[in-house]
């Protein structure tokens, strides 16, 4: 998503309402007040100094780790206060899994003007503020990631495979975990590796460990004492080529955009210079590192162009741009790109896919705090499932048609570089989420219309594609069980700005103003009177 907007702490000025009250703490009361014992459900290898990659035992993929933090009301009621107030204070707390018990400090995660949503908290659980050298599994800290955004809660675990096993990439380690509060089952999280030393040391080894690692690109995150400004603020004031490749590894830049785009990664810093690291390498120079994938596969067209992106124009970072300006390195970009889609071999993903779903599903049903439904998770599995062959063969036909020898799979006269072909034979389009009337268009008849689901605190809204009329898209909607959608509040401003992203149509909302009706223009991210006889997408709120 957009960092000057994720940045910021207010919600567009709704032309009704006005100004969105602030959120209220929502945080649950404090959970369980027994002391049991937690323990990991062990179902296949196990990690550690076993694993390809060198991650800690706690990422196995045949390992659900279930997590208890014992924490005293008194601590846990300021978690709470600092949900209410944006905070980040850490909270003495132990942690238990199997048979340890470790001394604790506990603080929230994530972007409190985004993502702190619902009653679900997000955690950071560090082994290392009161004694700097206590490591848990070879970690400083943990890091437990629930976006209401991904109800699959797999996306970032997927991702991180993928990057992982393309090799040659400084991918963290993820998986999934339960965690329980003072014995009572809280909620499953994405178990992904903190960026911290540990992690340089596991990524680059011990000996190359002591740069200063930047997140996004301006914060020393580790090793501070080496920071070099001057350095850093070369790099980001030149677009030389020859001067960036002074400063750092620019094929391993362009390995690192390859796997940003192949993703379809919506928030990283081809997209958005948002969710990135640069690590300044003792030898090799500046290095760039993707972070933080929840918002990837599935949220981005398929066939978004691994190169300029999609309608927003947000594909305009300098430094990338200057890159692939360059003849040598667009030739080094677009074998990236083919390497990292190789890597996304989607029978491969879809059978990880499968088997992490059904690893984490009994922890799925007992999640109480979870923003989102069965009806939406099951929706979006399925879009996630389609996604990954479609952007698969929507990839491959781009880097054919980069390379001058585009095919014509199906046979229509087109060829990739004309229609993203798919190979599939000209047909009527059967809503499968490919382009099979090849007219460049995909599921473009009304029998296709996807409501996509979404929901976030009890409130139900469906976001419709097919483009209607205002007064067709409220009959669409009581026909469904509900009626057009009013935007009242933070959380739903946000969440609208989310899932109508990429599209940058106007959405129907409810309300009229003469021979205008009201919609959310995803263009100007804001409230906007259009004329009602425009057809365009529309929001419902639903049952």
């Amino acid at each position: 998503m957009l960092l000057w907007l994720l940045a910021c702490d207010s919600a567009p000025v709704h032309p009704d309402t006005g100004p969105a009250e602030a959120g209220e703490d929502t945080a649950a009361t404090l959970p369980g007040d027994t002391s049991g014992d937690s323990g990991g459900e062990d179902t296949g290898d196990s990690g550690g100094s076993d694993d390809p990659f060198g991650c800690s035992s706690i990422y196995d993929q045949g390992k659900l780790p279930a997590f208890d933090l014992q924490i005293e009301a008194m601590e846990w009621l300021r978690l709470e206060s600092d949900f209410a107030a944006g905070r980040k204070d850490y909270h003495e707390a132990e942690l238990r899994y199997e048979d340890e018990a470790l001394p604790v400090m506990v603080r929230l995660k994530g972007n409190p003007s985004f993502s702190w949503f619902g009653e679900k908290l997000q955690f950071v659980i560090s082994f290392n503020e009161v004694d700097p050298d206590a490591r848990f599994h070879g970690l400083r800290k943990i890091a437990l990631d629930a976006s209401w955004y991904d109800s699959t809660v797999l996306r970032d675990r997927l991702s991180w495979a993928i990057m992982r096993d393309r090799g040659e990439l400084p991918a963290a380690c993820a998986n999934n975990a339960t965690l329980s509060v003072n014995g009572e089952f809280y909620g499953v999280y994405g178990n992904i590796e903190y960026f911290d030393h540990e992690y340089l040391e596991r990524a680059f080894g011990k000996e190359s460990a002591g740069g200063t690692l930047w997140k996004y690109g301006s914060e020393p995150k580790a090793n501070e004492e080496a920071a070099d400004y001057d350095k850093l603020n070369t790099f980001w004031s030149t677009t030389n080529v020859a001067t960036l490749e002074t400063l750092g590894d620019v094929e391993e830049w362009t390995r690192a955009w390859a796997a940003e785009s192949v993703l379809g990664d919506d928030d990283g810093y081809v997209c958005c210079a948002h969710n990135f690291y640069l690590y300044d390498h003792p030898t090799d120079g500046i290095l760039f590192l993707p972070w933080d994938f929840d918002d990837t596969l599935d949220i981005a067209p398929f066939d978004s162009d691994p190169e300029s992106g999609y309608g927003h124009g947000l594909f305009q970072q300098s430094i990338y741009l200057a890159v692939l300006r360059d003849p040598a390195w667009h030739e080094v970009y677009v074998n990236e790109i083919e390497a990292m889609n190789a890597a996304m071999d989607p029978d491969v993903r879809l059978a990880e896919l499968d088997l992490w779903d059904a690893q984490i599903a009994e922890a799925v049903a007992a999640d109480t705090l979870r923003t989102w439904g069965d009806e939406e998770r099951a929706q979006t599995m399925d879009r996630l499932r389609a996604w990954l062959p479609a952007r698969h063969a929507a990839v491959n036909a781009w880097v054919a048609c980069e390379r001058g020898n585009p095919p014509d799979a199906d046979g229509d006269g087109l060829d990739a570089c004309d229609d993203r072909d798919d190979g599939t034979p000209v047909s009527a389009e059967t809503c499968n989420g490919f382009d099979d009337d090849n007219n460049g268009k995909i599921d473009d008849t009304e029998a296709c219309d996807v409501c996509a689901r979404h929901d976030l605190d009890g409130r139900h809204f469906e976001y419709c594609s097919w483009p209607r009329t205002a007064s067709e898209a409220e009959v669409h909607c009581e026909e469904r069980g509900g009626e057009l959608a009013s935007l009242d509040d933070t959380e739903s401003y946000y969440m609208t700005f989310f899932w109508a992203w990429p599209d940058t149509q106007a959405w129907w909302l409810a309300g009229q103003n003469g021979g205008n009706c009201l919609a959310w223009d995803e263009a100007s991210f804001n409230f906007a009177y259009v004329s009602c006889v425009e057809e365009h997408p529309s929001i419902c709120a639903v049952p």
